[in-house]
């Protein structure tokens, strides 16, 4: 196992709270009729029951990290308490053998040139890789027949996210198990009272909202885990303000600066239609942690510094809220308009501050890019969120060798929207910076 960082920090686990999460009040509830229990059965969607059991992580916004060193900085990582739980039960997963192989064979090279993209040889990956899903539409709906990550094994799953913050829009609650099952599963769901949400005030025994993290079996670098919000709701691959601030808060745990995370559209190289998102440590600066940009308008940039034009937003003088709807305001208008698109989450300095200052914030960039319907691509590397921000996951050792800068900008060009495509970047563009000025006076009022 590679040891990416020094940890010298002692942690008291005792925050840590493990929390089983046991629904009581089955036997004070009237007895389904065998019929319901069969049709129940057959109809709805496989969810995994044993998850009632999973570990609670609980936080509140005191465990925010706002600020991370920058990478010139080459003192020791002191980790948080959500980095080392997060690492150590990884770890064991991967001494138990989870995974469907080791990552110690992924060797890394640094491509000559002035981006610096992080090439990293993975041919594991991409043979052991669970098949991809058929998606042909950016909002595909979601399919209970095809995989999801509540069909995942219990020795996968890491833990449950909770904000205990009372304000916090991301702890909402939901009816339990049993609440599910008192009126049958018609349309092949799991519903409460005909609600398929499970939102729902008449229910009298609740719990909060899961967000869960779970190993990904086929990681590509050390502590690749998904992070699935709002798993019981079994969302499709789209994009909720809940989820984006679900994903702020869990990056804003860590004091990794290279703790990244990723979404990847329908259409845009999302193999799952299930809600989720990449979540993983790398060791290298890559260049969306400092790259500039471009002031369009409110608090929304243009990031050039790849060929695939995106958008960029920053945490610094905003809030997790507001940077979460935001950004679900920009993703909501791709979904209306079928844009395929990826977003990456990072640390780096402010927008505007030099490379190396330590004024550091959590980035966020989204990238509306050209439909990719199909199968994955047989390139050397698909186009994907952390492609986009530098990050080259290569499939073929010959590839690995051989890719020079130029090559991978090629690739990346590549995934630019065609300028004569209905909707091309530069009508998007306009849009996106309405919709940055617009909520910008509306945060003001």
């Amino acid at each position: 196992m590679r040891q990416l960082v020094n940890i010298n920090k002692v942690v008291d686990h005792s925050r840590f709270s493990i929390t089983k999460q046991l629904f009581r009040g089955l036997s004070q509830q009237k007895p389904m009729e065998s019929s319901e229990i069969v049709n129940a059965r057959i109809n709805a969607p496989h969810v995994c029951n044993t998850w009632d059991n999973t570990d609670n992580f609980e936080y509140t916004e005191e465990d925010f990290i706002y600020q991370t060193a920058p990478w010139c900085d080459d003192s020791p990582i002191k980790l948080s308490r959500f980095d080392l739980e997060l690492r150590k039960r990884w770890d064991i997963a991967m001494n138990d053998g989870v995974f469907r192989y080791n990552i110690g064979h992924i060797v890394t090279r640094i491509l000559p040139g002035p981006k610096h993209y992080v090439a990293q040889l993975n041919t594991l990956r991409a043979r052991e890789r669970r098949k991809p899903q058929e998606i042909t539409s950016v909002h595909q709906q979601f399919n209970p027949e095809d995989f999801n990550f509540t069909r995942v094994q219990p020795k996968e799953v890491i833990f449950n996210l909770v904000n205990k913050t009372e304000t916090s829009s991301a702890t909402g609650s939901q009816c339990s198990r049993n609440d599910y099952f008192k009126n049958g599963v018609p349309n092949g769901y799991l519903v409460c009272n005909g609600k398929v949400d499970a939102e729902c005030s008449s229910c009298e025994t609740k719990r909060p909202e899961r967000h869960t993290l779970v190993v990904n079996v086929s990681p590509m670098e050390y502590g690749h885990c998904l992070l699935v919000p709002q798993i019981d709701k079994l969302p499709a691959q789209i994009l909720t303000e809940v989820s984006i601030q679900v994903a702020l808060e869990t990056i804003l745990l860590s004091s990794h600066r290279g703790l990244l995370m990723g979404f990847n559209s329908l259409c845009a190289f999302a193999s799952v239609n299930h809600l989720h998102f990449h979540l993983y440590y790398l060791e290298h600066e890559l260049i969306a942690d400092h790259c500039p940009v471009t002031h369009l308008g409110g608090k929304v940039y243009e990031m050039t510094a790849v060929p695939c034009p995106g958008f960029g937003m920053q945490l610094h003088g905003s809030t997790v809220q507001k940077l979460a709807r935001l950004t679900h305001r920009i993703s909501d208008y791709f979904i209306k308009n079928e844009i395929a698109h990826n977003v990456f989450i990072c640390r780096g300095p402010v927008f505007g501050e030099d490379r190396n200052s330590f004024h550091t914030t959590v980035r966020l960039f989204i990238w509306p890019r050209k439909k990719f319907i199909g199968k994955k691509s047989c390139d050397e590397f698909n186009v994907a969120c952390i492609e986009l921000g530098g990050h080259l996951p290569i499939k073929e050792e010959a590839g690995y060798n051989r890719m020079t800068e130029e090559e991978v900008d090629e690739i990346i060009a590549d995934a630019c929207i065609p300028d004569d495509d209905p909707l091309p970047y530069a009508k998007i563009k306009e849009e996106v910076i309405r919709i940055g000025i617009e909520e910008d006076s509306s945060s003001d009022i």
